[in-house]
């Protein structure tokens, strides 16, 4: 039932008039009367009025009286031309923005709610890309489709009723039309659609490689390597597939075109003049006034068909589209961000890990569809920490260490074991009130387009001169006051030339301790810092690292490292590997066992020697 072609339509038009009504109920409104109004002018004109005047003309009516039906339609014109103009000048553009901001509000909420693993899962993306790349185009089309396809429909009776009076066996010409538009260009419709989902993935591609070459972050290696070369045979690769994919339907959508054109005219205006002309010149059963107005009403029917299955087939190819919207609003969060629950109390006692073990989900290459696993990254991790102490998480890339902090401020859930904080298991804590727990700097943190002060407090202000305090303070700690006091702005400078030339774009370490402060600015009693120091020289690392001891005194500290000379005075270090804790005690402890990570240590220490 769901696949049927009528219940598509059906649910594609009820989707985009309950979002259009819930956005802006008068664009709703007036775009159902612009299209009743204009098919209401097509009947008036196009085919009562003709034959009223054919009438008058055989009945030898008075001109005068005819001139006065002639000129109430044409006023009647005038006014419904009025309402037209207001609406497609004034009303359609600013409604217009209105659905645009509208709809894509409801994709952000959603957005801000989908479970960070759906990002990692290339159909879910997929999908995700196509319902918020499409849905502001293909809302307001949708919903003027819907709008036509009950204005159309109407008229299309209208005219039926007309052709009926006149020659009850006329009406069958009308099949003509309604085999090309809704069977053959139906086919058509529904091929273009796969055509260009197959395409998807292709374009995306191709969109890829233009991305990075016009963005100014990837010139300096686009410039000092050979990887344009490596670039070009990608885009190469993704045009080529297009090109593939179009040709393996082309003869067949020319052949269903080909098919819809010569049923849609070919057929029913050639068999209707046919017909008529029999009529009218042979058995003398039809006047030639009524031979004109057939000919005229079907021939504009004919036209208002077509539009009709135009609407149709573009609320069905825009409900292929905007049913990934549709599934994507209606998507289910396994952690929704709104969760209730318990408060968490502070201050906080303890945090503990319990046999918690946690796989990335991976659709296997060779059956995209159906076949769904796990790949462990976070095998059996077992540990309980207590009071205000600083651990440290070691180790090589891919040992699971930032996948061990996600877990912590519940990004994911664990597949198995739990998580307890103050003793209570994380999920059963308000989420947004369990993350307020967390002073965090992410490895791959981002800079945003906005102040360094924005950037800094992330949209949390109480008192502006609190703020000014509490930005200068975590700028000090992050090493970064001195530098952005020489900005004429100072913490007001904008960061990156995103929107402005005037903005400042820093180097990757500054951008770093950016994120540092960040934390800093934060008073929360967890603090995470991951890889906070991976672009710095040693000593702004040495004096970052210090400030972070000194932050973390008053709360519980977790920080991942690859450089363990940063490691050496946290109370607890974490050695892992193959996503284990391998090794954990104090660093004097681990280096008095003389295991891996002593010998990762001492590796390190030599490419310091001089």
């Amino acid at each position: 039932m769901k696949d049927s072609f009528v219940y598509r339509v059906f649910a594609s038009c009820k989707f985009a008039l309950q979002i259009g009504w819930k956005i802006n109920r008068k664009r709703v409104i007036m775009e159902l009367l612009q299209w009743v109004f204009v098919y209401i002018d097509w009947l008036v004109v196009s085919c009562v009025l003709i034959r009223f005047i054919l009438d008058m003309a055989m009945k030898r009516t008075s001109f005068g009286k005819m001139m006065l039906y002639v000129w109430s339609v044409v006023a009647l014109e005038a006014l419904l031309e009025i309402f037209s103009r207001f609406f497609e000048t004034y009303v359609k553009p600013i409604t217009d923005v209105e659905l645009y901001a509208g709809i894509n509000k409801m994709l952000y909420d959603k957005a801000c709610q989908v479970d960070m693993l759906c990002f990692e899962d290339s159909e879910f993306y997929n999908e995700y890309m196509m319902a918020v790349s499409q849905a502001h185009i293909k809302l307001p089309d949708t919903l003027q489709g819907a709008c036509q396809i009950v204005a159309r429909f109407v008229a299309m009776i209208g005219a039926t009723v007309i052709i009926y009076q006149i020659d009850r066996f006329a009406i069958l010409f009308t099949i003509f039309p309604i085999l090309g538009n809704f069977v053959f260009y139906g086919i058509l419709n529904s091929r273009i659609f796969r055509m260009e989902k197959e395409n998807i993935v292709f374009q995306r591609m191709a969109d890829y490689v233009n991305r990075t070459i016009h963005l100014g972050e990837y010139a300096k290696e686009i410039r000092m390597t050979n990887v344009f070369r490596l670039l070009k045979k990608q885009y190469d690769r993704a045009v080529n597939a297009i090109q593939k994919v179009i040709g393996r339907y082309s003869i067949g959508n020319m052949i269903l075109f080909w098919l819809f054109q010569y049923f849609t005219f070919t057929l029913l205006q050639e068999g209707a003049v046919l017909y008529a002309g029999y009529r009218v010149l042979v058995s003398g059963t039809m006047a030639f006034a009524q031979m004109a107005v057939i000919q005229t009403t079907m021939n504009s029917n004919t036209w208002t068909l077509i539009g009709f299955a135009d609407s149709v087939m573009t609320v069905v190819k825009n409900g292929l589209y905007l049913e990934q919207t549709r599934n994507f609003l209606e998507y289910e969060p396994a952690i929704p961000e709104d969760q209730d629950g318990l408060i968490p109390e502070l201050p906080i006692r303890s945090v503990e890990f319990e046999h918690v073990s946690f796989g990335y989900k991976k659709r296997a290459e060779a059956d995209f569809q159906s076949n769904r696993g796990s790949v462990y990254v976070l095998k059996d991790i077992n540990f309980k920490i207590e009071g205000n102490q600083s651990v440290a998480l070691a180790g090589y890339n891919g040992a699971g260490k930032s996948t061990l902090m996600k877990l912590l401020m519940r990004l994911y859930d664990p597949d198995e074991g739990r998580i307890l904080v103050n003793g209570i298991d994380i999920r059963e804590y308000q989420v947004k009130a369990y993350r307020e727990l967390f002073a965090t700097a992410f490895q791959n943190g981002r800079i945003f387009a906005d102040t360094i002060e924005e950037n800094i407090l992330m949209g949390r202000h109480t008192e502006e001169d609190k703020d000014k305090e509490k930005v200068r303070r975590a700028l000090k700690l992050a090493d970064m006051y001195e530098e952005v006091e020489n900005q004429p702005l100072r913490e007001k400078t904008i960061l990156t030339r995103e929107f402005s030339k005037e903005g400042v774009v820093f180097s990757g370490g500054q951008n770093q301790k950016i994120l540092a402060a960040r934390a800093f600015a934060k008073e929360s009693p967890i603090a995470v810092f991951d890889e906070p120091s991976s672009a710095l020289d040693p000593i702004a690392e040495y004096q970052l690292f210090e400030n972070i001891r000194e932050y973390g005194k008053d709360r519980m500290l977790f920080f991942i490292s690859h450089r363990l000379s940063s490691v050496r005075d946290a109370n607890i270090v974490f050695y892992m590997k193959n996503g284990r804790i391998q090794e954990r005690g104090s660093h004097g402890e681990l280096m008095s066992r003389n295991g891996e990570y002593a010998s990762l240590y001492r590796l390190q220490a030599e490419n310091y020697q001089f």
